[in-house]
């Protein structure tokens, strides 16, 4: 509680440095006037800005870059953004989800060939799973089962044309 006695431009320093937003699980919290991250020990790191701002792209490992490709865009409704040549084997096909920042890329690094057809560290959102479910199936989407209901919400595992396993879920 400030005091009685401390000037404006007192209280405004401590009101600009206090915390802007709640801290969860001890993460960490940028407080933008001052340029500095707060993390789990509480020791202020210091930065000139901030340096990492949004995820650009995920990288989906594909066998086949055509019928990866046409899987996204017939299928998921994804457009494209980007389809060049990489190198002798490959292409850079790099895809836009519809009102999206983080776009997804159809590409298998050398030597990563074994994570093609395998569980994927990420999640789709939608906003009505049930519709979603109905559309994609529709489309020839192969799902797991129907979407179930979970504590922390609903979701539905699909497969794309490569194996590779996702979740969607209702936000």
């Amino acid at each position: 509680m400030p005091s009685p006695q401390s000037s404006p431009r007192e209280r405004r320093k401590r009101q600009r440095d206090s915390l802007a937003a709640i801290l969860l699980n001890g993460q960490h919290f940028l407080s933008t006037d001052v340029c500095r991250f707060w993390t789990q020990t509480r020791t202020p790191i210091y930065v000139p800005f901030i340096m990492i701002k949004q995820i650009k792209f995920v990288s989906i490992p594909v066998a086949n870059q055509n019928r990866a490709l046409d899987f996204y865009t017939d299928k998921l409704g994804f457009t494209i953004i980007t389809d060049q040549p990489f190198d002798k084997k490959q292409r850079w096909i790099e895809l836009r989800v519809p009102k999206a920042e983080t776009r997804v890329v159809l590409f298998t690094p050398e030597g990563d060939e074994k994570r093609i057809g395998s569980f994927m560290n990420m999640s789709y959102a939608c906003d009505d799973i049930d519709k979603t479910y109905a559309e994609l199936k529709k489309r020839g989407v192969e799902f797991e089962g129907p979407p179930e209901k979970q504590p922390w919400g609903t979701y539905a595992m699909f497969k794309d044309s490569e194996g590779n396993r996702f979740v969607v879920s209702a936000e």
